[in-house]
């Protein structure tokens, strides 16, 4: 398992954690509030389980399992986003805004939240610059790879501009 791949099943696990908490308790809940997906909150869910920071209620309608957070899942949940939004930027946007999102849940300021977007934004208009400096230099002949830079540039770009937006509008609900 990479250092990436520690960081995104640690934001994952506290993103689902804090929704827990809030209410959204059962895989179907999940999946139909937050567009999670059984396949991966149920791993995430045995996990948070195991770790002793959710226990599994009596099935209810339909036979779901409904979780309730434990104290020491609250405890976790109340530090445990912090050295996320202080690490380097995820290279994966999901990341990012699971991130900003269990900030924000956690109570985080607006203002932390508004300069980690913004540090991810720049990180990915970063990215896209250098993404488009290979796209012009494979135009000479390797007609796929130079494809797929155009399209890494672009989405990156993309990625840049709303996770940017998202910082504004963030900024923007602090004065209201």
């Amino acid at each position: 398992m990479t250092v990436r791949d520690r960081r995104s099943r640690l934001d994952l696990d506290l993103f689902v954690l804090a929704l827990v908490e809030r209410g959204i308790a059962t895989p179907y809940a999940l999946l139909a509030e937050a567009g999670l997906s059984p396949g991966a909150t149920l791993p995430v869910l045995a996990r948070l389980e195991s770790g002793g920071y959710v226990r599994r209620g009596k099935p209810v309608a339909r036979g779901r399992a409904e979780y309730k957070t434990t104290a020491t899942g609250r405890l976790f949940l109340k530090t445990g986003w912090r050295p996320l939004i202080d690490a380097p930027i995820p290279a994966d946007v999901e990341s990012v805004l699971r991130t900003a999102a269990l900030a924000l849940m956690s109570g985080a300021e607006n203002r932390m939240v508004f300069d980690y977007l913004k540090k991810a934004a720049d990180a990915k208009n970063q990215d896209s610059k250098q993404a488009a400096t290979a796209r012009s230099a494979r135009a000479d002949g390797h007609l796929y790879a130079w494809m797929r830079a155009f399209h890494s540039a672009a989405r990156l770009k993309t990625d840049a501009k709303v996770l940017r937006d998202l910082a504004n509008r963030i900024k923007k609900t602090e004065r209201a």
